[in-house]
């Protein structure tokens, strides 16, 4: 049996990473990594949060989960604001994807070969 596709989103109320499988949270950990990793951020959502100041999820990072491989040296960062559309990593450069993806306990994300917008 293969293992299921899995969403993360950083939970601001818990300060972790929710795990979301078939669209329902099978559970929250401190730290998540991703392999395959395919980065969704609904435009519409975010500016619904801009407008009214609810919070939603509308940023999530979707891939096969990935057990006890440690974040290389060589791993990129990005992150998600609120202020601007989509992922972008730390000059700005919006990001669609990545090989790997370490969302790490202190609310960091890393990545390996990052797909470019």
């Amino acid at each position: 049996m293969s293992t299921p596709s899995a969403e993360a989103y950083r939970n601001l109320t818990r300060r972790a990473w929710s795990i979301r499988i078939a669209g329902r949270v099978v559970g929250h950990a401190p730290a998540v990594a991703l392999v395959g990793v395919t980065l969704r951020a609904s435009e519409a959502a975010r500016l619904r949060c801009l407008r009214t100041g609810s919070r939603n999820v509308h940023a999530v990072a979707r891939g096969l989960p990935l057990v006890g491989v440690p974040r290389p040296a060589g791993a990129v960062r990005f992150s998600y604001r609120l202020r601007e559309p989509g992922f972008r990593l730390a000059d700005g450069t919006p990001l669609i994807a990545a090989a790997v993806v370490w969302l790490e306990a202190d609310g960091r994300a890393w990545c390996l070969s990052p797909v470019l917008e």
